[in-house]
């Protein structure tokens, strides 16, 4: 699924069935595999002195093994959530590991008897020699809670939910910014978070923009199946902003930040002005 990674004449990839290889790059003989507990999505990365490679799964864990070996270094729980992925590339920069964080709870609210729905996009920044969290920040600010309403199975409606990061954080060290998009809501009430391009600081965590591209855009799984029970009453198209936002050096100091969105529209935003189109 993930990017390949070329360091040092290897090739680091990971698998469907969580294996991740570090091959030969001239011959594709294997020098190590090791078995994550989650399907790999996601490129590995590699620390700057090729020591350590850090890969997450689709069950919500984040990996350090040592990258000539394979050898276990850490394993971390990145997000609560039962419902937490993590198909988005983790970003080592500056001594920190920036992991963000998706989820399946899409797929979930196809049950009518799910309670539709908790999850909120979150980006968690990490120690890389010991997995030790260091700041969690969520897309969504307020936690959901339940809403007052049920659907036709019954079962409670809860919300704001959504805006997972599907894809890997960029890095903006002259703004001293980490930035992400996100995705579509799952559930109402809707946020100013979903299809958005957010920013949050390096150090602390603290959100410091968002600029939603798409608003009214909530959607779930059962808006596709046969029992729309958990679907909301006005579904939008599911126009994720499921790449990073790419950052573009210009003159004299200035940048763009590109971003292409599920809708197929491609934008740029000026960081310096707190994502204006």
């Amino acid at each position: 699924y993930g990017q390949p990674t070329v360091y040092g004449g290897r090739v680091f990839v990971g698998s469907e069935d969580g294996t991740v290889y570090s091959l030969d790059a001239r011959t594709g003989c294997t020098y190590w595999a090791f078995r994550a507990l989650g399907t790999v999505k996601t490129a590995v990365s590699i620390d700057p002195a090729g020591r350590a490679a850090y890969f997450g799964d689709t069950v919500g864990n984040i990996y350090a093994v040592d990258a000539r070996s394979g050898n276990f270094l850490w394993k971390t729980r990145a997000a609560a959530h039962p419902q937490a992925r993590i198909t988005g590339s983790p970003l080592l920069f500056q001594n920190r590991l920036y992991v963000p964080i998706s989820s399946g709870e899409e797929g979930a609210a196809i049950d009518p008897k799910y309670p539709c729905c908790t999850f909120r996009g979150s980006v968690v920044a990490l120690h890389p020699r010991t997995g030790r969290k260091i700041w969690n920040a969520f897309t969504i600010p307020l936690p959901p809670k339940p809403t007052g309403r049920r659907n036709a199975s019954g079962t409670e409606f809860w919300g704001p939910s959504g805006a997972a990061v599907w894809s890997a954080p960029t890095a903006d060290p002259r703004r001293h910014a980490i930035y992400v998009s996100t995705g579509n809501d799952y559930s109402e009430p809707q946020t100013r978070y979903a299809d958005a391009v957010m920013a949050f600081d390096m150090k602390t965590g603290k959100m410091l923009w968002s600029r939603q591209l798409t608003p009214h855009d909530l959607w779930n799984g059962a808006c596709v199946a046969p029992d729309r029970a958990n679907c909301p009453e006005k579904p939008g198209n599911d126009f994720d902003i499921g790449s990073p936002p790419i950052l573009i050096p210009l003159p004299h100091g200035r940048a763009e930040l590109i971003v292409g969105q599920k809708s197929g529209v491609v934008y740029s935003l000026d960081p310096e002005h707190r994502g204006r189109i």
